[in-house]
């Protein structure tokens, strides 16, 4: 085990490494050093629990959004803030709408998931955030369009879009 830290940092970044069917190394780092990591069977709750126990409560804490994670910060690190990783949002919408989506809408969504990886400034930040905004002002309708099938239950018609929107927010 690595020893407790007990001196806060600013910034913690954290990720799970899954090294095989039941093993995964959920991994805390700083700009500098790895101040801990856990061995576990899954990503849950109580694995994050425990890695995030043995460390100072940061300023911030950057995170893929994974399961189990938000329950672990409410409970071990309450007053510290959450972002979730960028690169990880722009990877769940690729993964929801590929690179290349069919509808306009999509295309839309996927240039405003690629243009938050570039953001650098608070100002472009908030920008990005009105540009989500008005995408999904825009859009609204088509996200409500429903289907049904062949069984009769009623279901989005653009389930994968709404999921991607979602992840962003």
């Amino acid at each position: 085990m690595p020893p407790k830290v007990e001196a806060p940092r600013r910034a913690v970044y954290v990720d799970g490494i899954h090294l095989g069917r039941r093993a995964v190394v959920l991994i805390a780092s700083d700009d500098e050093h790895a101040p801990g990591w856990h061995l576990c069977r899954s990503e849950n709750s109580r694995a994050w629990s425990a890695l995030m126990s043995r460390i100072a409560a940061p300023e911030v804490v950057v995170s893929d959004g994974g399961d189990g994670f938000a329950k672990a910060l409410r409970e071990t690190w309450p007053g510290t803030r959450h972002q979730r990783c960028v690169f990880h949002a722009f990877s769940q919408v690729r993964r929801y709408i590929t690179t290349r989506p069919r509808t306009e809408a999509g295309r839309e969504l996927y240039g405003l998931a690629k243009a938050l990886l570039g953001i650098t400034a608070l100002r472009e930040a908030d920008g990005w955030v009105g540009a989500l905004l008005d995408w999904s002002e825009r859009w609204d309708g088509l996200l409500a369009e429903t289907t049904r099938g062949e069984d009769g239950r009623v279901a989005l018609a653009h389930e994968r879009l709404v999921k991607a929107r979602r992840s962003l927010a």
